[in-house]
């Protein structure tokens, strides 16, 4: 999907849609942030689109970042001291010019059960699965989460000369029925699902993700993307609409919409920013992301009252 110089913009892939509902594909693309991805299957493996996927299905011969999906009889972890430790599943080492991102389970002497290589630009990939822990019988989503996500991050944040696309925020996205485009940003805990909840029902407004944001330029105006990395609201959204106010979310007695002086505002923003630290360039390009997006739209703190009241307090201070 292109967006066009329109208020809101809507992803409709019905066709892709009704063929994941039946899954057991060889191939199966989706697309989050107008980037879209595309898996191909060798070896007898079958896949199906994990159903946080389902609404943002798409079909294309060829995608922005494409990745061959296969077997292996047994995964090994590289020998070299890894780039980057996520504490969780995942860990990144340099290989051959691109990025090897190894998934293992914190079970000691186990091997990894997935490895994906990637160009330099995460635009080409390939992902081996352990037969000892994935078969033929079973339709799998091979990008489960956190890979799905952690390659979008690379994505949008990898460019040769730091020309990157855009960067993933922790943050709840709003479009009210004026047509206002609102970021609320904060950490988890911060009062994102929270907020969304206050929102619902509201006629006209419409919530793109109650936890995961993605923006964009587009035309030279700023976008903001839903995604699928839900919050504790649940609410994962495929549309896209034009963002006019940013937000950092603290939770008070009262409402109260605060000014935020430039410099402090990129500093919050970019606290509430998926990144990846380990790469000068990555770096380079978000920082300046964030200093032109907190140079052309208000940003400002909102204290609020986790009440109804909250929502009135920003459609009545909305620029």
């Amino acid at each position: 999907m292109s967006v066009t110089q329109t208020q809101f913009a809507t992803w409709r892939p019905s066709a892709a849609k009704r063929a994941v509902a039946c899954g057991d594909f060889s191939r199966l693309c989706y697309r989050i942030g107008d980037v879209s991805f595309g898996m191909k299957a060798f070896d007898g493996l079958r896949m199906k689109l994990d159903p946080s996927l389902r609404g943002f299905a798409a079909e294309s011969a060829k995608c922005d970042v494409e990745v061959k999906i296969s077997l292996a009889d047994k995964l090994q972890v590289p020998a070299q001291e890894p780039l980057f430790a996520s504490g969780g599943l995942w860990t990144l080492f340099a290989e051959d010019g691109g990025y090897r991102l190894n998934f293992l389970r914190s079970f000691a002497g186990e091997a990894p059960y997935k490895t994906a290589w990637f160009d330099e630009e995460f635009r080409r990939g390939e992902l081996q699965l352990s037969r000892e822990f994935f078969n033929t019988r079973d339709a799998v989503y091979p990008m489960e989460y956190p890979l799905d996500e952690v390659l979008m991050i690379h994505h949008l944040t990898s460019g040769k000369g730091g020309c990157g696309k855009g960067i993933e925020v922790h943050a709840l996205g709003v479009v009210d029925d004026a047509g206002g485009g609102h970021l609320f940003l904060g950490h988890s805990g911060a009062g994102k699902s929270t907020s969304a909840r206050l929102w619902q029902g509201v006629p006209g407004v419409r919530i793109l993700s109650d936890d995961r944001i993605i923006l964009r330029r587009r035309e030279g105006q700023l976008w903001m993307y839903g995604t699928p990395w839900h919050g504790d609201a649940g609410i994962a959204s495929p549309h896209a609409a034009l963002l006019t106010n940013v937000y950092v979310l603290e939770q008070a007695p009262r409402n109260e919409l605060v000014e935020m002086p430039r410099s402090i505002a990129a500093a919050e923003i970019f606290a509430r920013s998926f990144v990846p630290r380990h790469c000068p360039e990555a770096l380079q390009f978000a920082l300046q992301f964030i200093e032109q997006l907190c140079g052309e739209l208000p940003c400002q703190t909102f204290r609020f009252l986790p009440e109804r009241t909250a929502v009135e307090a920003i459609r009545h201070g909305r620029g």
